[in-house]
């Protein structure tokens, strides 16, 4: 009786031991495994589920089987009217935004190189507008662009200047909307030019100008190729997020006046969810991620052959 007592608690120990030393060779990975398991939810299976919805046409009714289409959601995007116009709305909007953030963050980090640093305080300031929700900023501003009682339109009637429904005005609609994307996100490209700015080497500039070199030659021959990874990261970046832009045109004109500030997001969001239609928009959600698929690997080689 003893014998086989014995026996068993050897052999339990032996699968303890066991467990334990395969535990210990393979604990990298089960520590990642929920993480893993996480990121596989949130983003394999609504990759699936859109691509299988792209080549479906999708009825409202949950009790109706989804159509096969094939490609017949993609075609649409040929003739659609509505489609044209929020595209080349977003092309608009993402040229006129990232090259005026980018102009200004680059001249603002040349500007104060040599003197922000040492006010950490201005830095902080300088953070607030990219670190405020999306939401929070379009409400500000569309309390702002109010015509009745705006603080934009008060400073006009002060100076004598014709009132302006900012948001509401053919004319001035994107450029409402330009205007707050700018205030927002001009920080970013302001604080990623600094850090560059800050890493630049120190001999270059001073065998420039002992060579009498000027400002903008220093600039032109040193300053830019030295930042160039930067700018690339900081471009592409902006660019990425500003294809996507929702919040801002959401909130402040809805796609109006006239179609003058639909973007696809907000084209996308009312094909799904006002006119029922899920599976037309998956199609435009992978055209949206093939483009910038696309310009982003284009745009990350054209650096490299410029390097």
């Amino acid at each position: 009786m003893l014998k086989v007592e014995s026996s068993i608690l050897t052999a339990q120990l032996q699968m303890g031991g066991g467990l334990e030393r395969w535990a210990e060779r393979h604990l990298r990975f089960l520590m990642l495994a929920p993480t893993v398991l996480i990121l596989l939810g949130l983003t394999i299976f609504p990759s699936v589920y859109m691509f299988y919805a792209a080549v479906h046409k999708i009825s409202p009714n949950p009790d109706l089987p989804w159509e096969f289409v094939g490609a017949g959601n993609f075609l649409r995007l040929l003739s659609d009217a509505q489609f044209h116009v929020a595209l080349r709305n977003t092309i608009v909007f993402t040229v006129a935004a990232v090259v005026t953030e980018f102009l200004l963050g680059l001249g603002l980090a040349l500007l104060l190189d040599k003197f922000i640093r040492r006010l950490t305080f201005l830095k902080t300031v300088l953070m607030i507008p990219m670190m405020l929700p999306p939401i929070a900023v379009a409400i500000t501003w569309k309390l702002i662009y109010e015509p009745q009682f705006g603080v934009l339109n008060e400073i006009m009637f002060r100076l004598g200047l014709p009132l302006q429904a900012w948001a509401g005005d053919v004319n001035l609609a994107m450029f409402s909307i330009i205007v707050a994307d700018v205030w927002q996100w001009t920080p970013f490209i302001f604080l990623l030019m600094l850090a560059g700015l800050a890493s630049l080497p120190v001999e270059p500039y001073e065998a420039a100008a002992l060579d009498g070199a000027s400002s903008w030659q220093q600039f032109w021959d040193l300053t830019l190729p030295f930042l160039k990874p930067v700018i690339a990261i900081a471009l592409l970046l902006r660019v990425m997020d500003a294809l996507r832009l929702f919040d801002l045109v959401f909130i402040l004109t809805g796609g109006g006046p006239a179609d003058r500030t639909k973007v696809l997001s907000l084209y996308i969001y009312q094909v799904a969810y006002r006119f029922a239609d899920p599976g037309y928009a998956a199609a435009m959600s992978l055209f949206v991620l093939f483009v910038t698929i696309i310009l982003s690997t284009w745009f990350m080689k054209r650096m490299r052959l410029a390097e």
